[in-house]
């Protein structure tokens, strides 16, 4: 990763703040037309309690006024408890490419954070990604500190973006207690993380496509789901598997798709995102109430 980049994170507020929004959307999603958040949404929401903030650095992008990645989300109620509970709905957060791996997207992250803990209204923010996402993985669930334990199946439909062309969007949905020991400790500078036994989990098994192949390719197999934690596995590259051929985005799909869900309704969570030895990246699930370390506040 290269040094962070020194960024200034500041709310939007302006028409033209605003456009320069629309503008970095389009531009990190490859957005058509009728993704891009209309102005009339961003000014009402900026007026009635939404945060829209944006990443600015020296060299930033011309077209967009400086603004090189953003964050944007509201209060919103979790709906499955009575009554509903307070927390902040994150909707979109992103990064320019050519400004990944500069810490932008912690930055933005931790400006969320602070802004939202001052207030001193709510702790707890909810987002959704793309479970496929090796990147998203591990940023959410082991630099962040974030769990999940909800899966939703192709929650928007079909789209036609760079992204997600092609395959269901389905999503998971993150938990952030943002106060919490847990996040304090993912996020702490002193972090010292225990390692996972791979002797002693249960591993989603994936093979390579073909001799002294770089990808990987699901092999049907169902977990135990036994009480030990579980690695489910993450393919490496949407990118290079897209290259493949659609087939195999579907095949990691429903893979995946399975064994979350199975490992769901088992009540397991997940609770981090490691590389695991020479297979790559995997989520690491534990069943509800399990404490694998009992003397750090991780998993």
């Amino acid at each position: 990763m290269s040094n962070p980049t020194p960024v200034a994170i500041r709310r939007l507020k302006s028409l033209d703040d605003f456009r320069n929004f629309q503008k970095l959307q389009q531009r990190i999603w490859s957005s058509g037309e009728d993704d891009i958040i209309p102005m009339h949404v961003l000014v009402t929401q900026a007026k009635n309690g939404g945060l829209l903030q944006g990443a600015f650095v020296a060299e930033g992008a011309e077209p967009t006024g400086g603004m090189v990645g953003m964050a944007f989300g509201w209060p919103g109620f979790d709906t499955h408890t009575s009554p509903p509970r307070l927390k902040f709905c994150s909707h979109i957060a992103g990064v320019l490419n050519e400004y990944h791996g500069r810490g932008i997207g912690l930055a933005l992250k931790l400006a969320q954070r602070e802004h939202l803990l001052a207030e001193g209204l709510m702790d707890w923010m909810t987002w959704t990604y793309d479970p496929l996402q090796r990147v998203n993985a591990l940023f959410n669930i082991h630099r962040l500190g974030a769990t999940c334990n909800t899966y939703h199946r192709d929650v928007y439909g079909p789209m036609d973006d760079a992204l997600n062309a092609g395959l269901p969007t389905d999503r998971c949905q993150v938990e952030w207690r943002m106060a919490s020991d847990r996040v304090n400790f993912a996020l702490s500078s002193q972090k010292m993380l225990p390692v996972w036994d791979g002797t002693s989990i249960e591993i989603g098994a994936t093979r390579p496509l073909g001799v002294g192949a770089q990808v990987r390719i699901p092999v049907e197999s169902r977990l135990r789901l036994d009480g030990r934690p579980v690695a489910i596995p993450i393919p490496d590259s949407l990118s290079t598997l897209r290259a493949e051929g659609r087939g195999l985005l579907v095949e990691w799909r429903l893979f995946q798709r399975e064994l979350i869900e199975a490992a769901f309704a088992a009540s397991y969570t997940i609770v981090d995102c490691v590389e695991l030895f020479d297979i790559g990246a995997h989520y690491i699930l534990i069943p509800a109430g399990a404490q694998t370390f009992p003397d750090l506040p991780w998993p």
